[in-house]
């Protein structure tokens, strides 16, 4: 049975799909993350095979009826990500099959614009990938929070709060709701419990929790600094997508297509709409677009694209 293989390769998970060259859904699999910017390479050899296999067990597909490959993947930032990717991917015993590898913002694009336009992503981290009218690529962000980088994102949110609480402490600014919250879900009581997560933060990228849904709950029962800060992270998003609009020289188009990804923007009612009245407010041409599916999903309908076209173009 010939088919294709989508993959979502992230930071937490690992998706697998397969679908029939007509679109039909055959197969799919979530496992472990096999970033490798987390763990060596035999381990994520491992990694990936057990996750594919896992996928094609589930509908008795084999290796080399495979068609097409493409992979979105976490971390392919710069040559050196690119070549050990596509060198890992293209050595995948039993595909004889083209094999695409491209960074995870760019088939998130695909997924929600499909074209000319740009996806600002608002996750853990964050990220803006742009492809304008005559089809030249961008990306701007992506840097890490230790070069004040992930604007915007989950991670700043987090960073916002915690800083917000070491206020109150100085008595800087006053205790409100999103305070009372924070010591309550994250055992803080006394500076030294703040300085000890703090200290925690510095060996982790990610604290225990999310603090995005607390201080979203803060904002939504009248809290003005969870506001102020889910505004203060739109500002940030919104330079995103701007700087990307400006490099991709797409500022007289008539139409702007801007997507959002990712679950700290399209979770977040409050941020989503400062953002929105942002870039409408320097654009009034831009058409917001939300995502209608995931990113394998995308990543298979790349996949069968492909594929049809090269047998379209070798006929």
């Amino acid at each position: 049975m010939e088919y294709v293989i989508g993959i979502d390769s992230g930071g937490t998970n690992y998706r697998v799909q397969a679908e029939s060259l007509n679109g039909e859904l055959l197969g799919n699999y979530v496992g472990a993350s096999a970033s490798h910017y987390t763990y060596p390479e035999e381990e994520i050899k491992i990694r990936i095979n057990h996750h594919i296999d896992r996928c094609l067990a589930s509908f008795g597909g084999k290796r080399g009826e495979c068609r097409y490959l493409v992979c979105g993947t976490t971390g392919l930032d710069t040559e050196e990500d690119d070549t050990f990717l596509n060198q890992l991917y293209q050595n995948l015993d039993g595909f004889s099959c083209p094999v695409v590898v491209k960074n995870d913002a760019e088939i998130a694009h695909y997924t929600v614009i499909g074209g000319a336009g740009i996806l600002v992503i608002s996750g853990t981290g964050s990220i803006a990938f742009g492809v304008n009218r005559t089809g030249e690529t961008g990306r701007v962000g992506g840097w890490a929070f230790s070069i004040m980088g992930e604007e915007g994102s989950g991670t700043w949110v987090d960073r916002k709060a915690l800083r917000y609480l070491a206020n109150c402490y100085d008595k800087v600014a006053k205790e409100s709701l999103l305070a009372d919250i924070l010591k309550e879900k994250l055992g803080i009581n006394t500076v030294k419990d703040l300085t000890d997560y703090s200290a925690y933060l510095m060996k982790h990228k990610n604290g225990k929790i999310s603090l995005g849904k607390i201080v979203n709950y803060a904002a939504e029962k009248g809290d003005r600094n969870a506001a102020e800060i889910l505004k203060l992270a739109a500002e940030e998003t919104a330079k995103l997508a701007d700087n990307m609009i400006h490099v991709l020289n797409m500022e007289q188009d008539p139409e702007i297509a801007v997507g959002i990804w990712g679950s700290n923007i399209v979770q977040s009612p409050i941020l989503l709409e400062e953002f929105e009245r942002l870039i409408k407010e320097k654009y009034p041409q831009t058409v917001i677009k939300r995502p209608m599916q995931e990113a394998v999903d995308g990543a298979a309908r790349m996949a069968r694209e492909l594929c049809r076209s090269e047998r379209i173009a070798m006929m």
